[in-house]
């Protein structure tokens, strides 16, 4: 059995020196010096969802009795685990907030790579810079693409905006070609 598996096995048992003890949401339900007996409690209490009424009605057998069982999993070590997500920071640099300057900054270490005026940018500048291993030289290059993007999505918005307009009767939105609103049926040019 994998660590993992033996963890999921003895789910809900905790070791207080040579007892164990059944918990779920931190409330004890018994105490047992055979790790059989704490098994097959567990057990009876799962099958009859942590109540005690229907736990005197259980009638379970007991499985565990003369089953060799795997060890009993150590407590795991205080504090950080080390591996994949350890270090986030240093791996894969972060965006702050520089309240100053009301921007996005990214940064690695004690290197900032600009300031971006939303979070969606400073995102896409982390990216590339991730995928270009830090790289400044990667940056140029996108910079001119961000300002096509950005000027793409300005003409855009101008376009939007100049095609609406609002009736002065009901107040719905009306397009610019047409001339009476369709809604209350006035002339809007009048």
């Amino acid at each position: 059995m994998q660590t993992q598996d033996i963890r999921y096995f003895y789910r809900n048992i905790v070791r207080y020196g040579d007892k164990y003890r059944i918990k779920h949401k931190n409330k004890d339900y018994g105490e047992f010096s055979k790790l059989s007996d704490a098994l097959y409690e567990r057990d009876c209490l799962i099958y009859c969802k942590f109540d005690y009424d229907l736990l005197v009605e259980c009638d379970l057998p007991n499985k565990y009795e003369n089953m060799e069982l795997p060890p009993f999993p150590e407590k795991r070590p205080k504090g950080q685990i080390k591996g994949i997500k350890f270090n986030k920071k240093e791996r894969e640099g972060e965006i702050i907030f520089d309240h100053k300057n009301n921007k996005f900054c990214v940064k690695k270490g004690d290197e900032h790579y600009g300031r971006y005026d939303t979070m969606v940018e400073a995102f896409y500048v982390k990216k590339t810079l991730m995928e270009n291993h830090w790289d400044r030289t990667c940056l140029i290059q996108d910079k001119t693409i961000m300002q096509n993007i950005l000027a793409n999505k300005n003409t855009i918005k101008h376009n939007s905006k100049a095609s609406l307009r609002y009736c002065p009767n009901c107040g719905n939105k009306v397009k610019n070609q047409e001339i009476i609103c369709p809604i209350c049926g006035i002339h809007l040019n009048e």
